[in-house]
């Protein structure tokens, strides 16, 4: 029988460790020779370079994903790899950060005597690893005591910084077609992106982006007539020919964008894909959330989520799945005011937007036209919708 220990190591990764060794290094001498030998076959493919070796390629993952009180390491799953059977998990993940991409798989059976480690294999590769690696068999009580030693200790943690001068800027997504018609492929190289979309609001002769995303066009850099009518051409584009017809309003989408927030003068949260100018109602609801358990706030993909402590806001991360890390706090008064701000410079906006929906459609049909751009007529009525 052997025994475990599960070790907090760098990066907040939890290390395994059987019989004092590492499990990584375990996994890497059973798989050297599989790995060596797809070396040399696949050697012509990454010529001149040697191809990789792929022997014990792993990491191990996260104390929040697998610290107690998880059961990940007792048959029960907290995240799937591809090609996993439902009898499996996975022990170790890829180390590109993206754990269930490569990974190492074992049937883990419980007991109320032991924990069994068995069938290894990786999920992409048909190595025969159960000849020299494992089984591993653990006592259940000596497993449980080194897994619940995993658990976070709590900790005081200093006072919150509570911000009270948040905004919400209202913001266009300048690639919703006002940059990218006509316009050559931006650059591979991730590093010089940014400054070739600063370079292209520029020639566009639109406002400057917001800090930290080239872009982010503030909505109040649209009200003057040339900025504004590029706006609406571009977002109606695709029915441009054809606005005439009865039904050309049901194929115009609202306008790409939604709200920065943007506290001590810098942003926070920036809107996502698939948001516009109604996330708005979700940052009313966000500021009007009592309860201590996190919800979501819909800005596009990612989103974030907010949960209360009396007055005050706790913001969280942008993230795809449950709430991320802490982002920042902020204060409900502070958040409404926000709020109620940001819809001023959308109703602001709604007048001069109308005045070119008349060019376009004439003035029976501008009302609709501004509506839909906008996403909803409330957003032009008054603040009623806030109460």
């Amino acid at each position: 029988m052997q025994e475990i220990e599960f070790r907090p190591g760098s990066h907040g990764l939890i290390e395994i460790l059987i019989d004092g060794v590492p499990l990584l290094d375990l996994v890497r001498t059973a798989e050297l020779p599989y790995a060596q030998d797809e070396q040399l076959e696949r050697a012509e493919e990454f010529a001149p370079e040697p191809a990789p070796l792929l022997a014990g390629e792993y990491s191990y993952f996260p104390r929040q994903m697998v610290g107690w009180p998880s059961r990940h390491y007792l048959g029960e799953p907290a995240e799937t790899a591809y090609n996993q059977d439902d009898d499996e998990t996975m022990l170790l993940g890829c180390t590109c950060g993206i754990p269930e991409c490569w990974a190492l798989l074992a049937r883990v059976e419980v007991t109320d005597a032991v924990v069994r480690w068995s069938r290894f294999a990786n999920n992409h590769r048909d190595w025969d690893l159960r000849a020299t690696l494992g089984p591993f068999v653990f006592d259940r009580r000596q497993y449980e005591q080194a897994l619940r030693a995993t658990a976070a200790r709590p900790v005081r943690p200093p006072a919150p910084v509570v911000h009270d001068d948040v905004r919400l800027v209202p913001v266009i997504d300048a690639l919703s077609g006002i940059l990218t018609d006509g316009c050559p492929a931006p650059p591979a190289d991730e590093s010089l992106r940014d400054a070739y979309w600063l370079d292209r609001v520029a020639a566009a002769g639109l406002p400057r982006p917001m800090p930290g995303n080239a872009t982010l066009i503030p909505l109040s850099g649209f009200l003057g007539g040339h900025c504004l009518t590029t706006l609406v051409r571009a977002t109606v584009k695709d029915v441009a020919t054809d606005l005439a017809a009865e039904d050309a309003l049901d194929h115009v989408s609202a306008v790409s964008g939604g709200y920065c927030l943007v506290a001590a003068g810098r942003p926070l949260v920036s809107p996502g894909c698939c948001s516009d100018l109604t996330d708005l109602a979700n940052w009313r609801d966000a500021a009007r959330h009592r309860g201590p358990d996190p919800t979501m706030v819909w800005i596009g993909h990612p989103w974030v989520h907010v949960a209360a402590d009396g007055d005050n806001l706790l913001l969280t991360h942008p993230t795809e799945r449950d709430p991320g890390p802490e982002l920042a706090w902020i204060s409900r008064r502070s958040l409404e005011y926000a709020v109620r701000q940001a819809a001023a410079e959308v109703r602001y906006l709604a007048r001069p937007l109308r005045d070119v929906c008349v060019g376009l459609v004439g003035r029976d049909r501008a009302d609709a036209l501004c509506s839909t751009l906008l996403g909803g007529s409330w957003l032009r009525a008054g603040a009623d919708w806030l109460e």
